[in-house]
């Protein structure tokens, strides 16, 4: 109860600030706190297992969503699985309905077995949609758009995107033919009208795997289905998220359709795009080949997490294993202050006057540091900082527990805290006891070879103020 009164009072000073693609300046959000945010994330082609440079992008939106849920909004957010492709057709095993199901259904466990283990949790079964759930919308839309002559049927059936209707798009980049269509869907008519324009629905004739109630047997252009998506499930779109290879092309074909079948609703008043996650030198690409997948990392999921947070969301950022190892001091540090409070493992002076008494705000702090265009770097600059101080200090229990919920509510926006580290079986617990009693007899050559006994096993540091320790990793 009072956790949320402080995030209550806090969310009359927080203004939030970030990016916004859509204006192209830093904007201040402004939304209803009594309205849900409606929200959307452009998800995963379920071809393949996806890579750590796909894995940020969905590891920021969390973190946007986990945001604007802490500071005291309410959200209401979305996600697709693409599980209609080329990509996905051309590699079935069998050209059924039932094959494509049951290939889609494997990528789409591995994804959501990746996005858990990499802490993120505003994802479920429950707010991520299947693209083959929703394929009469979709053709439904192909159809309205045709009916309000937006988009034309070629002659073989397939149906294009009138390039000439697009109005205030910013996403509209004017002179940009080449490779303006999204590069899924290059397949192009013999009497298509303009270079610029896209395809919504591409007749196939060389396939058993196909649509179309109403149009010819076909499959969907990929710019559709986001779309419907938001259409059915949000309505207004406040604040629209993906990839920055999105933009120009993706992002760019979903305005210029939901628009034109809804004038007068702007499809996301706020645009977040995020940086791509670069590796030996180049963008991380599946067709380039230097790919990181989560089974090819070496260190502890919840460091990596926090290492992307310490990177730019909008910028291209480098991945480098060096950086990773100079933040794993403070990761540990994390979870040794963490252990030392909550087994209580400190330290309480007999003079009170050693004791700490001062400021034990952090948390606030953060969220302030945040509000400045998702400044998370300089937030967990904030937290270390804390974390070295109250290593070093005595505590009184009252002092502990306080910062001990500083650090609960700190974890519950980044979820670095890796709870495996932490588990200390009984056997430990009553060996520690025993080194305690030891201590305080002043028998420290006992309490010496103990302490090294501990390190064989776990990461033990031991000061006059307390002791902690967490499993090796």
């Amino acid at each position: 109860m009072l956790l949320n009164k402080m995030i209550e009072a806090k969310n009359e000073i927080i203004q939030l600030k970030f990016y916004n693609s859509r204006t192209k300046q830093l904007d201040l959000f402004v939304h209803n706190p009594n309205t849900p945010i409606n929200m959307y994330t452009c998800g995963p082609t379920v071809y393949d297992r996806v890579h750590l440079g796909n894995l940020k992008t969905f590891l920021w939106s969390d973190f946007v969503v986990q945001y604007l849920n802490t500071i005291g909004y309410k959200t209401n957010h979305i996600m697709n699985i693409t599980d209609i492709d080329d990509k996905i057709i051309s590699r079935l095993p069998e050209q059924t309905y039932e094959s494509l199901i049951q290939y889609t259904s494997y990528y789409t466990e591995k994804f959501l077995d990746d996005i858990s283990k990499l802490g993120i949790k505003n994802y479920t079964k429950k707010n991520i949609h299947k693209v083959t759930d929703n394929t009469d919308s979709m053709e439904q839309m192909v159809l309205n758009l045709i009916e309000k002559d937006f988009a034309y049927e070629t002659s073989d059936g397939s149906v294009y995107f009138d390039s000439t209707k697009i109005i205030d798009n910013p996403f509209y980049v004017q002179n940009d033919i080449e490779g303006y269509e999204s590069g899924r869907d290059i397949i192009r008519s013999n009497d298509i009208r303009n270079p610029r324009d896209f395809v919504l629905w591409k007749v196939k004739t060389d396939r058993t795997v196909v649509w179309g109630k109403k149009l010819t047997k076909g499959t969907f252009g990929w710019d559709t289905e986001c779309c419907v998506l938001c259409d059915k499930l949000l309505g207004k779109v406040n604040i629209k998220m993906g990839g920055s290879d999105l933009k120009s092309k993706h992002h760019c074909n979903e305005i210029s359709q939901a628009e034109s079948l809804h004038p007068n609703r702007i499809y996301g008043d706020y645009w977040i795009h995020f940086g791509f996650l670069n590796f030996g030198g180049d963008k991380m690409s599946k067709s380039i080949g230097n790919v990181l997948r989560l089974d090819d990392i070496k260190y502890n999921y919840y460091l990596v997490r926090m290492y992307l947070l310490t990177k730019s969301y909008k910028n291209d950022v480098d991945y480098v294993d060096d950086e990773i190892l100079l933040l794993k001091k403070d990761f540990i540090n994390f979870h040794m202050l963490y252990n030392k409070l909550f087994n209580k493992f400190y330290r309480t002076h007999k003079n009170d006057k050693f004791n700490y008494s001062g400021d034990i705000i952090v948390y606030n702090n953060i969220l302030e540091i945040i509000s400045d265009n998702f400044n998370t770097f300089d937030a967990l600059k904030e937290l270390v900082k804390y974390v070295d101080k109250f290593m070093k200090v005595y505590l009184t229990e009252e002092y502990a527990n306080k910062i001990l919920d500083e650090l609960n509510k700190v974890n519950n926006l980044f979820n670095i805290l890796d709870e495996n580290l932490l588990e200390i079986n009984k056997e430990t617990t009553d060996f520690i006891n025993q080194r305690e009693e030891l201590r305080k007899l002043k028998q420290f050559e006992k309490t010496d070879l103990m302490r090294e006994e501990l390190k064989k096993t776990f990461i033990f540091e031991d000061e006059n103020t307390g002791f902690s320790l967490i499993k090796k990793f």
